[in-house]
């Protein structure tokens, strides 16, 4: 009995939180966040890529959906450090932050070659000074929280020193865990509190009637396939599987690297099935990992966000 009282007490203290996905149209973000500001989660993220190809600018989305008398905090997860000057993601936070009565965290990342030079057509060039770069001159210049994205060991470590949390994504379980621990190992030795980091998972979740893996499938094999950034994290678990992906992806495209994506993979990194089956795998996911925040990340083609997900999104969040 003890033990389960830890438990649901422990749960209390967790942070949830939503986010659709980079193809997330406008109409949709504004809709989601409209419900979602009824409900009694903490954070609702918007992610971004580049705007002209795919998805939304997050500033611009964040500002329209942006309430001063909502509870629920909003953030970017991410902007990448590359696609805009220091001074213009200070001066776009500091915006948002005053809008929202101080409700507004700043969600800051590398992003990856991949995105930075074929789609922004940047240099992609010593990417942890740069970050480190924004976040000195952000510590000066904007008041919120700031939020670094961390795929790697390197710079989640860079993390713990600089930032004031970690937001990871597509990362198995056992590593997430591990790293949350090296995490409290740097604090300790800074001589930091681990109340003052704060840990953010993104889960890739899809609310159905039944445990539909396709979209999920669709999403890691795009992932995995096109950006290293994710792969190489997952090789030490699913070395075999990441490498044909990457192969078929390479020589065939994304319809054809589907079926290379096993339901052992799907059920490590994604969560599937109905509200109710997704509200009590958020959970285990949270319990399993260590995870103070995770967030339920509805990554989707954009003619998936339609009234049946909308409906869906409403019962899981009557839950959170």
């Amino acid at each position: 009995l003890q033990r389960l009282t830890c438990f649901y007490f422990w749960l209390f203290l967790m942070k949830r939180g939503i986010e659709l996905g980079i193809n997330a149209t406008l109409q949709s973000i504004q809709k989601a966040a409209q419900i979602a500001s009824q409900s009694k989660i903490d954070y609702f993220f918007v992610p971004e890529t580049k705007p002209s190809v795919m998805g939304v600018d997050a500033f611009d989305a964040l500002e329209k959906i942006a309430d001063r008398k909502c509870d629920m905090t909003i953030g970017t997860a991410i902007v990448n450090v590359f696609s805009r000057k220091k001074e213009q993601i200070s001066l776009n936070a500091n915006k948002i932050y005053e809008k929202t009565n101080e409700n507004f965290v700043l969600g800051i990342g590398t992003s990856a070659p991949v995105i930075v030079e074929k789609l922004w057509g940047l240099k992609f060039e010593r990417p942890l000074s740069r970050i480190m770069d924004y976040t000195k001159y952000l510590r000066t210049n904007f008041r919120g929280k700031i939020f670094w994205a961390a795929v790697g060991q390197k710079i989640t470590q860079l993390a713990a020193q600089n930032a004031d949390g970690v937001i990871f994504f597509l990362k198995p379980r056992k590593q997430i865990s591990s790293d949350i621990q090296k995490i409290k190992k740097i604090l300790s030795s800074a001589g930091k509190s681990f109340d003052s980091f704060e840990t953010i998972c993104i889960v890739s979740t899809y609310v159905d009637s039944s445990e539909n893996f396709m979209d999920a499938k669709a999403t890691l094999a795009k992932y995995i396939g096109s950006n290293e950034f994710y792969s190489k994290p997952l090789s030490e678990e699913f070395e075999k599987e990441v490498m044909e992906i990457r192969e078929s992806f390479k020589k065939f495209g994304l319809s054809k690297t589907v079926e290379k994506v096993s339901d052992d993979l799907v059920k490590e990194l994604t969560i599937c099935g109905t509200p109710t089956h997704c509200k009590q795998m958020l959970d285990k996911f949270q319990e399993e990992t260590g995870c103070e925040t995770v967030i339920a990340g509805f990554d989707l083609p954009k003619e998936g966000f339609d009234s049946k997900f909308f409906e869906n999104l409403k019962k899981l969040l009557a839950m959170m």
